[in-house]
């Protein structure tokens, strides 16, 4: 068998085993593998803090950016998994003395020069959600009007009241 028919074979195969385990791209069957029940449930809230539901598209929660976390978690390193839990335990005594939100904001505070252990973690945080969000279906096509590859004609016309002159 040549090169070419091989890759065509392998890809295919796993293609077709990615199928029948019933994964997919949305995280709609997907298990966690490394966050805890209440871990889980703490990245949801966090999560959904930093990129809410609003009127124009889901938010994290809504388009699974914590199952896209565990993913990401899961399958790094012991450094990586290690640096998560902490930031998570740190969160969550850190909630003891005051509101999620308020915890959160003061750590987003420090993102652009982190002082503190939760200021760095925040960073880690902010990006895997943002990862997570801008790669789902949800926020490609929700959030960003993505409608995919098109053949245009012509380019379409700016409709921001502000490059009208």
């Amino acid at each position: 068998m040549d090169r070419r028919t091989v890759l065509k074979v392998l890809t295919a195969s796993t293609l077709r085993a990615a199928n029948q385990c019933g994964t997919s791209s949305d995280f709609a069957a997907y298990q966690f593998a490394f966050f805890t029940a209440d871990e889980q449930s703490m990245l949801e809230r966090l999560m959904e803090l930093i990129i809410p539901a609003d009127d124009h598209s889901p938010g994290a929660k809504a388009a699974r950016v914590p199952a896209f976390a565990d993913l990401m978690i899961a399958t790094g390193s012991d450094r990586t998994k290690t640096a998560w839990r902490a930031g998570l335990a740190a969160l969550r005594t850190a909630e003891k003395d005051q509101p999620l939100e308020a915890v959160l904001a003061q750590a987003a505070s420090e993102e652009d020069a982190p002082k503190s252990e939760l200021g760095r973690f925040f960073v880690e945080l902010k990006r895997m959600t943002v990862d997570g969000y801008y790669t789902s279906t949800v926020g490609i096509h929700d959030d960003m009007g993505y409608v995919g590859n098109q053949h245009l004609t012509a380019a379409p016309e700016c409709n921001h009241p502000e490059h009208k002159s």
